[in-house]
């Protein structure tokens, strides 16, 4: 794909690894505006003599067509095997087509490209502001932990990642990541936080997207489709609709990333020496705040993020992996070189 194709799919594919859950609207829109365009057939009628010619074009059609899927979707099956990675910690087995440094390069634009919006609309905050100072002191932490090579699995990708932090200031209670370890956090996420702990879940999260290559999975299935959409339609002049096919595959795989990335965050914020308990206390403020906002309504099969009440549920279930983790990385000691009043040393006399 183009440079600017594939930097396109990145920002949408990325950005599935928001902490926030999206809006209901802004979920449909995301059905409705894919891009894909389907051309229209036409033909004409024959008659008489012509028939048994039709017929038998259509059968000789048929046939190639048959050959060509057997071609294709044989080639297609030794490349998606040969290509597949093992997800540090939980072990799942995806597919990937793009290469680490495409990824990265990718990443580098995508967040760039965001910052320069930002400075445009005087919304960056500085880097000697009290709120980046912490995001990027928790973050550091965090991303230690991230590419120490814990949790088995691949990861190529981790290495010599220079992980950036900024923060914007704007009413969104939203932080999201793209590959190569570029983080950005709205402030009014950090409104909502009461402690390290809780910045460090929000971090973590982020952080295990990139450890686990959601945008990479996210842009290789994007990829996959849209060659079996085209195929579909040039060798049997099968249309298929982007809205359905979103629903039933996109968006499961979504909130399935979604609950791999708390899931994996939560042992990598454990192993840094953050109480994974802050996870859940996190989820509880985003499941109120949903409910405020009515998001809680939107049906489950058309949402991006699993329901706050789901996510800790599997949150819960792994708590004890996670605690054994904390305590087996010392964290009793370590805790006492960690600042201990976030909401007092970042948010006081609050200007943003």
């Amino acid at each position: 794909m183009g440079s600017r194709a594939a930097s396109q799919q990145l920002q949408g594919a990325s950005r599935q690894g928001c902490w926030r859950v999206c809006t209901w609207q802004q979920q449909v829109r995301q059905l409705r505006n894919d891009g894909y365009q389907h051309f229209g057939s036409g033909g004409g009628g024959g008659g008489g003599g012509q028939r048994g010619y039709a017929v038998m074009y259509s059968a000789a059609a048929r046939r190639r067509a048959a050959v060509w899927v057997a071609v294709v979707g044989s080639g297609g099956v030794v490349v998606w095997v040969s290509s597949r990675q093992e997800i540090p910690y939980t072990k799942r087995m995806h597919a990937i087509l793009v290469s680490p440094q495409s990824e990265a390069e990718m990443g580098q634009q995508t967040f760039q490209q965001v910052l320069a919006e930002a400075r445009r609309n005087g919304t960056l905050l500085p880097p000697s502001h009290r709120a980046v100072q912490s995001v990027r002191r928790v973050g550091t932490r965090i991303a230690q932990a991230a590419s120490d090579g814990f949790g088995g699995g691949f990861q190529g990708h981790m290495e010599g990642l220079e992980w950036e932090f900024a923060v914007v200031d704007s009413p969104q209670v939203n932080a999201f990541v793209v590959p190569g370890g570029k983080v950005v956090v709205f402030t009014g996420l950090l409104r909502m936080v009461a402690n390290e702990d809780e910045l460090a879940a929000v971090l973590a999260h982020e952080g295990a997207h990139v450890v686990a290559r959601h945008a990479a999975e996210r842009i290789t299935q994007m990829g996959a489709v849209e060659v079996a959409r085209m195929m579909a339609y040039w060798l049997f002049g099968l249309p298929i609709p982007s809205g359905p096919l979103s629903a039933i595959f996109f968006l499961p795989n979504s909130r399935k990333a979604e609950t791999e990335a708390d899931l994996i965050g939560l042992q990598i914020m454990s192993r840094a020496c953050y109480n994974p308990t802050a996870m859940i206390t996190m989820f509880e403020k985003m499941g109120h705040a949903e409910t405020r906002e009515g998001g809680d309504r939107t049906f489950k099969f058309l949402r991006t993020h699993p329901h706050s009440s789901d996510r800790i549920k599997a949150i819960q279930a792994m708590l004890p992996t996670a605690e054994g983790l904390y305590e087996m990385s010392g964290c009793d000691t370590a805790r006492g070189t960690l600042a201990s009043h976030f909401r007092q040393n970042v948010l006081r006399g609050t200007d943003w």
